[in-house]
């Protein structure tokens, strides 16, 4: 009988081991079957589970004759290249501390244009995050930031590019990129990311009333007075603000555009909220979980898709 949490349990947990583990195309293969169905394929039309293996690699439904494959539906679907190749995508993007970018993965892994990488790296961007997952609760201090431009005005009125973040005390923090700092957009971000219960701090700005945060309790900070005794109140949420505009710089050297924002920023959140898992092997193991379930994504849809905000859906 499959055992899911066993397979999670064993999952490699460092480089040696992920490769021992897949070391060809049949074994990623046969692992994606698992994660995805189980103990057998099931057929994505009918749901029948006495599907035929075929030599090209699909599978053929005993009842209605329909054919898929394991990737047939997920955002590697009708993909040329290797499995193994996507699998150590996945390593060398969320094991790595700072990342990495599409130039540098082009390199390592022989793509054939910088395209192709990038391409890749937003397909596994969008599997970072489940449409499904928790909202922030408990204590959560929320602030905002600025990344990107040429600007040389700092704080607020820049024309950078606006991220709001909120941080749970207990270590979650949710990002998003914003079109505007007003009471709309953080009512739009609070619904979307913070539980009704949650208990609100903030440094006291205007956007941040209990208007925008209702019906949740909203406590401001009097932050100028705690910076002068050397206490930074919304440190929670400065620091991954200060990470990003390091990573944004340090690995991608600033060149992220407003529409991709949110994407970059996703990859960010993954990575931040996974800084204390024991073992990199534990990030791709979570991603490949998420890659089954996520619909397929197409080179078009990244390319010239709406830019990636979450507000424009609200």
């Amino acid at each position: 009988m499959f055992d899911a949490e066993k397979l999670w349990r064993d999952f490699p947990k460092t480089l040696p081991e992920f490769e021992e583990a897949f070391p060809d195309d049949d074994a990623c293969r046969e692992f994606l079957i698992r994660i995805r169905w189980g103990d057998r394929p099931r057929c994505g039309r009918c749901g029948e589970e006495q599907m035929w293996g075929l030599k090209n690699g699909l599978f053929e439904c005993s009842r209605c004759g329909y054919q898929t494959s394991v990737t047939a539906g997920t955002p590697l679907h009708g993909t040329r290249k290797p499995l193994k190749l996507w699998f150590r995508a996945m390593w060398e993007m969320v094991a790595r501390r700072n990342g990495i970018s599409a130039k540098d993965l082009q390199r390592i892994l022989g793509l054939g244009s910088y395209e192709t990488a990038w391409v890749w790296m937003h397909k596994l961007r969008r599997c970072m995050i489940r449409a499904d997952r928790e909202p922030l609760d408990g204590k959560v201090d929320i602030d905002d930031g600025y990344v990107g431009g040429k600007s040389h005005r700092r704080g607020r009125g820049t024309d950078k590019a606006a991220v709001v973040v909120a941080a749970e005390h207990h270590g979650r923090i949710r990002m998003e990129h914003s079109p505007d700092l007003n009471g709309k957009c953080i009512s739009s971000f609070a619904q979307r990311n913070l539980s009704t219960t949650t208990h609100v701090i903030t440094d006291g700005f205007v956007i941040y009333g209990p208007g925008s945060l209702s019906p949740r309790t909203v406590e401001h900070q009097q932050q100028k007075a705690l910076l002068r005794k050397g206490i930074d109140p919304m440190q929670r949420c400065h620091w991954p603000i200060s990470l990003l505009k390091r990573w944004w710089i340090g690995t991608h050297h600033g060149a992220i555009s407003n529409k991709h924002l949110q994407a970059y920023i996703d990859e960010h959140e993954f990575r931040y909220n996974r800084r204390m898992t024991h073992g990199p092997g534990r990030l791709v193991a979570r991603l490949l979980q998420n890659l089954v379930s996520i619909p397929q994504l197409t080179m078009g849809q990244i390319v010239h898709g709406t830019p990636s905000l979450r507000f424009v859906q609200t």
